[in-house]
């Protein structure tokens, strides 16, 4: 939790407090983070005396979907992964930033996936486990700073082969999962259990009913969705980052 945001909060209340009505202390902050294993998560929560009155999730696409490519037939700078589905083609090289990643198979039979790694990144995934680096990522797709490589390091003109991130590289905008509660679904349901809140759940109290929701308790929401404690670990960061606003 953000030790400066709660000194400034008490300092106001209490200045207030002492000759007149308690101030009303309005906080901004944002949380990233992986969720689901391959997406970065972005949790923006705005507050006022530390109760949540807006909160907004997305999550941002990873070359383990965008890196997927469309071709006639594979190439030098492509490489076959074998899935449960099926097979798909990714483009060897990706850029993101001033970083360069080389994509591996790995996995045996029709359990294979991909993996980027580059120069002190093992596995990009797993790198934007880390906050600071989650935000680093976002920052270089919202600068559109991101592309396909050959094997010179050149750009490469491959067409994005995977159905949601060739829409948008952001998930709400992008259709992904758009049957049934799908993920819009999912996320607004996620969103209302935070609002109105100080944070304060333990969502590892939670698990799924008989029903397929997330519950805990008394309380039975509305998710459905297997990975609902990635989520709620972004946006416990996002209110921990908050800062006042001025």
């Amino acid at each position: 939790m953000n030790k400066s945001f709660f000194a400034l909060s008490s300092f106001a209340v209490f200045a207030l407090a002492s000759c007149g009505p308690v101030a009303e202390v309005e906080a901004i902050g944002m949380g990233y983070g992986l969720v689901h294993s391959h997406y970065v998560g972005v949790v923006e929560v705005k507050t006022l005396n530390d109760k949540v009155t807006e909160i907004s999730i997305d999550e941002y696409f990873l070359p383990y979907n965008w890196g997927k490519v469309t071709v006639t037939e594979p190439t030098d700078d492509t490489l076959i992964v074998v899935g449960a589905r099926g097979s798909s083609t990714y483009a060897e090289f990706v850029k993101v930033g001033d970083k360069v990643f080389t994509g591996s198979v790995i996995g045996t039979g029709t359990a294979q996936s991909i993996r980027y790694s580059s120069n002190g990144i093992d596995d990009l995934d797993a790198w934007v486990a880390i906050e600071a680096n989650a935000k680093w990522y976002v920052e270089q797709i919202e600068a559109e700073d991101y592309g396909y490589l050959n094997q010179a390091g050149q750009p490469a003109t491959f067409v994005k082969g995977d159905a949601s991130s060739k829409v948008s590289m952001i998930k709400s905008q992008s259709g992904y999962w758009s049957s049934g509660l799908g993920w819009l679904g999912n996320i607004a349901e996620v969103e209302a259990l935070l609002l109105d809140t100080m944070m304060d759940l333990d969502v590892e109290d939670f698990s799924i009913n008989s029903e397929g929701y997330w519950a805990s308790g008394d309380v039975t929401t509305g998710v459905t969705m297997v990975d609902f404690k990635d989520y709620i670990a972004v946006a416990l960061r996002a209110y921990a980052n908050r800062v006042i606003v001025e």
